[in-house]
């Protein structure tokens, strides 16, 4: 902060709605078989910000974040 300017350090994170199993149990002999929407994306991101030693969220949305947000 030679300039006089603040550094402020921003990230983004998402969280899921719903945890993706990748395997599963079922008993000897049988076929594990299940269902998964993968279209039905319910997933929460958001953007924090931490100046200094001061944390603090922006904002959060229920879409993916791109360019224009």
């Amino acid at each position: 902060m030679k300039q006089g300017y603040p550094i402020i350090y921003m990230d983004e994170s998402g969280f899921e709605a719903e945890t993706i199993r990748p395997y599963g149990y079922t008993p000897i002999g049988k076929p594990c078989i299940d269902r998964y929407n993968w279209q039905a994306k319910k997933r929460t991101n958001v953007i924090g910000a931490l100046y200094e030693k001061m944390l603090f969220a922006l904002d959060y949305f229920d879409k993916n974040i791109n360019g224009d947000i």
